[in-house]
């Protein structure tokens, strides 16, 4: 199946991207938090469209937190190709969670990296969760694709072994978003600096799957953790100086 049959035409984003070379690293391939930042523009750009921004709902005391985002990278884009973001809601899960899809492109069609994610409203006075606005759960027909890349486990960090590498960081200002936390490309450029570099520099995970569950503010000490599960795949903890875990990722390495 395309991944565009059965995605309502009205709720279809398509953002063009301009790769800067701030979004590249060595060899001139573009780096996760950039893909990153490019599915949290669009998505927020589309849901402002569809009158559910986080404009829109913090004049209702509620704001948008990313819960969850799974890629599967295909290829990684290079500086100065043009390409193409995709995106739309696919549906909701429960009372809490609404999923969105993005998939990116060339201007030839050829299918880069496709993603799934999963959104959570946040009450501003509480800091707790909050049920979905009802103009949320009308936003997906039920025949939505979604690449349902959420769906798998996180993998427990091994008992026995001592992580490959922890590194101590200290959140900055220049790091906060309109929620007034540090933004989730943030943290995941966090959760990939342990890597060792040849792995961060001259490799490029075929999947790499990330869940949010904490807030960090400026000046918070945290912890970045990498394990070794395979000899192709790594296990990544973010956690506050007591423990706490504040984020996780789940990266896999196509075999050299």
């Amino acid at each position: 199946m395309s991944a565009l049959e059965g995605v309502a035409p009205l709720n279809l984003y398509r953002l063009p991207i301009d790769i800067t070379a701030s979004d590249c690293q060595l060899g001139f391939h573009v780096t996760i938090p950039a893909v990153l930042q490019w599915l949290q523009e669009a998505a927020g750009r589309h849901a402002e469209a569809l009158g559910v921004g986080i404009q829109s709902l913090q004049a209702q005391g509620l704001t948008w937190m990313l819960g969850r985002m799974t890629l599967r990278l295909i290829r990684m884009p290079l500086w100065g190709e043009a390409i193409t973001l995709n995106t739309w809601p696919s549906g909701i899960r429960g009372r809490l969670v609404a999923e969105r899809q993005f998939f990116l492109e060339t201007a030839a069609g050829e299918r880069l990296i496709e993603a799934s994610s999963e959104w959570l409203c946040v009450n501003l006075a509480t800091g707790k969760l909050a049920p979905l606005p009802e103009a949320v759960k009308t936003l997906a027909a039920p025949e939505t694709v979604a690449f349902g890349l959420c769906a798998a486990k996180f993998p427990a960090p091994p008992t026995a072994d001592q992580p490959l590498n922890t590194l101590s960081l200290t959140a900055r200002k220049a790091e906060i978003d309109a929620n007034h936390h540090v933004n989730n490309v943030h943290l995941a450029a966090y959760l990939r600096e342990p890597l060792p570099e040849t792995l961060f520099f001259e490799q490029t995970p075929d999947t790499f799957d990330i869940e949010y569950k904490r807030p960090v503010v400026a000046g918070d000490e945290i912890t970045s953790s990498v394990w070794t599960l395979s000899e192709n795949t790594y296990l990544h903890h973010l956690q506050t100086r007591e423990g706490a875990l504040i984020a996780r990722a789940h990266s896999h390495y196509p075999q050299q």
